[in-house]
């Protein structure tokens, strides 16, 4: 049997199946390394991100050609050193110039598994292809300047193991980037002085388009939240909730993901940062959309979303047999109180059961979303095989939704320090790897409402994503390099910025609070404009 070889960029060839790299996944448009190789523009892409050395699998793509008696394959060094001689402009990154070139690039980054990687795109990959607009809907990227605090996570949500989620490093081969890598990345013109004042990036002004979509992503965001509201109010007199009230919730949001992943999550951060505190209804909603939004990346098949989507608005109505405080409560549990909290899922079926729900697959969600990969979650103590992959990415979303939100007077954690903690939950085996690395690829470790500072000491406020640049999402800069606020603030892509300027780029990630900004006060201007 073939076993795993080591080649160089320029021995890889299209037909063959990649399991491995030198670079990590953030530095490289791909969320999955482990991937079959379609075009010669995929290893184009991967040439320019530095890419110099692969390991391929036989078993499941091209062998490597043998070479001719007596001849030795180029030395990553080598090719390196000709690729520096054949390159025509000096100093310009190749992560700078980062241009896809194939349609069919976006459908490829979606499979979560190795088999998926050997089956043509689905029709859910071909309606994002088609839908999803080509700047502002997948992820940008880390720095390490703030870490979240150890414990924080974990109080957040029962899904977070608090014994191990805050100690360990983050996963090999999925780890956030240094600082120093960070800095590497991002300073594209090292040693050029910066810039405080760049007047030809202003504010690009909305398209008709756009302003078609927010109005309709607001319209189905406010009448979804009004239907789960009724919903749990149905639930606590002891209505059981009609199947066809969650199919039309579900398929009305949906709708609007695969319309405009985009703009759902924009409008998703803008909502959750208005809102004094969470409910039932908001969660649920909250948890339903961002979640239909990362089994679009991690390639959950088209006809299981509506009831990924059912499950996830349903994962929770458990606690309305549950003490009301113990859902608000704010601080840790009592042993006692966590007991009593633990029951939510096996509450949950039984109402299901009550409603003749009939379709399993939403009631293992309900049952099973506390359920962690490495046996460790409740009920039941499931593990690995065993669990439902789609009750996972429900838990995988709630426990973010728990992270980000604010609770029972609890302020909500920073989403970025949110993602720090994904990364953790990943080491520990809380869940899967590829689904964590699914997640941030739809959110960006710059994730939307972001308050940064750039290497011009301006401040900005991330207000989208860059799909083949995670280290470089759309912001809007807000301060001046002294302080001052700017009168209306500048819009600028990180990822396309105009040739021979000085680049801006993030330095740091920064607290909203402890800088006075309101940051939905710019998200809120950004839905407004195109309302």
């Amino acid at each position: 049997m073939k076993s795993v070889k080591t080649i160089t960029i320029d021995q890889l060839k299209p037909g063959m199946f990649i399991v491995g790299m030198d670079q990590p996944w953030y530095r490289t448009p791909f969320l999955i390394h482990k991937r079959l190789i379609r075009h010669a523009g995929d290893i184009q892409l991967l040439r320019q991100c530095g890419v110099r050395e692969l390991k391929i699998d036989p078993n499941q793509g091209l062998d490597l050609e043998p070479l001719p008696p007596g001849e030795i394959p180029p030395s990553p060094d080598i090719q390196e050193q000709t690729d520096r001689k054949e390159t025509p402009t000096k100093g310009a990154t190749s992560t700078e110039t980062l241009q896809p070139n194939h349609a069919a690039h976006s459908t490829d980054r979606l499979h979560p598994s190795d088999s998926a990687q050997n089956t043509p795109p689905s029709t859910v990959e071909k309606k994002i292809a088609d839908h999803r607009p080509g700047t502002t809907n997948s992820p940008s990227q880390p720095t390490n300047a703030q870490q979240a605090p150890d414990n924080q996570g974990a109080a957040l949500s029962p899904n977070v193991e608090q014994s191990t989620a805050s100690s360990q490093p983050s996963p090999a081969g999925m780890s956030a980037p240094s600082s120093e890598e960070a800095a590497q990345l991002a300073h594209a013109t090292e040693g050029k002085p910066a810039q405080t004042q760049f007047p030809n990036q202003q504010e690009e002004p909305r398209s008709a388009l756009d302003s078609m979509h927010a109005a309709e992503a607001q319209k189905t965001y406010t009448e979804a939240i009004s239907s789960m509201e009724r919903m749990f109010e149905e639930l606590e007199a002891g209505i059981v909730p009609s199947p066809a009230t969650l199919r039309l919730v579900v398929s009305n949001v949906l709708a609007r993901v695969l319309d405009d992943s985009a703009g759902m999550l924009s409008l998703l951060f803008l909502q959750k940062m208005k809102r004094f505190d969470r409910t039932l209804a908001s969660h649920a909603l909250d948890v339903c959309t961002l979640t239909l939004i990362v089994a679009l990346t991690y390639g959950i098949p088209e006809g299981d979303m509506e009831t990924l989507g059912a499950g996830a608005l349903l994962h929770d109505i458990g606690y309305i047999r549950l003490p009301r405080n113990l859902y608000r409560k704010n601080q840790d549990l009592t042993e006692q109180e966590r007991t009593v909290m633990q029951q939510h899922p096996a509450l949950g079926q039984a109402i299901l059961k009550e409603a003749k729900e009939d379709r399993e697959a939403v009631v293992r969600i309900v049952l099973e979303h506390h359920e962690f990969h490495n046996g460790k979650g409740f009920p039941h103590k499931l593990q690995g095989d065993s669990l439902s992959v789609l009750a996972q990415l429900v838990g995988l979303v709630d426990t973010y939704d728990g992270m980000v939100s604010r609770r029972g007077g609890r302020p909500a954690m920073l989403p970025h320090d949110a993602i720090r903690q994904l990364f953790r939950l990943g080491d520990t085996g809380q869940y899967a790897k590829e689904m964590i690395q699914a997640m941030i690829g739809s959110l960006g470790v710059y994730p939307i409402g972001s308050l940064v500072q750039l290497n011009t000491t301006e401040q900005a406020v991330v207000v989208g994503m860059n799909p083949t640049q995670r280290l470089k999402p759309i912001i809007k800069v807000i301060t001046g390099a002294q302080g001052g606020s700017y009168l209306t603030p500048i819009r600028v892509d990180l990822g396309a910025q105009a040739v021979g300027a000085t680049a801006r780029t993030i330095t740091k990630v920064l607290d909203p609070l402890q800088e006075r900004v309101n940051v939905a006060l710019f998200l809120e201007h950004t839905e407004s404009e195109a309302a």
